[in-house]
């Protein structure tokens, strides 16, 4: 959330896009190999090719491992490092600037939903950010991990959220939905 806010509360929903982002990411990252074959073999003598991938190979197994450790895995850096060495090598701008793309887009969309509560207003927190006031809302609560928040112009958001994230945000269901209840209760 952001930095400057404090929230009585912060809601982390899952993020279903996990796991395209991640096969994603595996596609993009060994296609790179192939411009890269193409060329050290148009260019066998220049020392730069393998350097880059050397790279390319070193991070693969660096992601390799810890998928293997079951740790959360970023492309960013690999996809970057691909991106400016393709520059760089072939001046290929166009899949260049694909690859750095491909690697800031990752960051932005594997990024978790947060939705703050505080007692003035309920912030959802994803790529934009959105604030809603507790005059809009006829409820809120959290039963078998699903949040939702039924607003008075007939809209229902319902959202799974991520217990496994970040134990700092671990939210009790029972002592989160009376807190909502006190805060619907005063601004209705």
């Amino acid at each position: 959330m952001s930095r400057g806010k404090v929230y009585d509360y912060v809601v982390v929903l899952k993020n279903n896009n996990k796991s395209i982002i991640e096969k994603t990411g595996w596609m993009l990252s060994i296609m790179s190999i192939l411009p890269i074959s193409i060329l050290i073999i148009q260019h066998p003598d220049g020392i730069l090719q393998y350097i880059l991938l050397f790279a390319v190979l070193s991070l693969l197994t660096s992601l390799y491992i810890d998928k293997k450790k079951k740790k959360k895995l970023r492309f960013l850096s690999l996809l970057i490092c691909i991106g400016v060495g393709l520059i760089a090598i072939s001046g290929n701008i166009l899949l260049g600037m694909l690859y750095v793309v491909a690697g800031i887009s990752e960051k932005f969309l594997s990024a978790n939903i947060e939705i703050g509560f505080s007692v003035n207003q309920i912030v959802k927190k994803g790529l934009t950010s959105k604030a809603y006031g507790w005059d809009e809302l006829n409820n809120v609560m959290i039963k078998d991990d699903l949040l939702t928040m039924d607003f008075k112009n007939n809209t229902l958001f319902q959202a799974y959220t991520d217990d496994e994230e970040d134990e700092e945000y671990e939210v009790e269901d029972d002592e989160f939905n009376d807190y909502c209840k006190r805060q619907l209760t005063v601004y209705s």
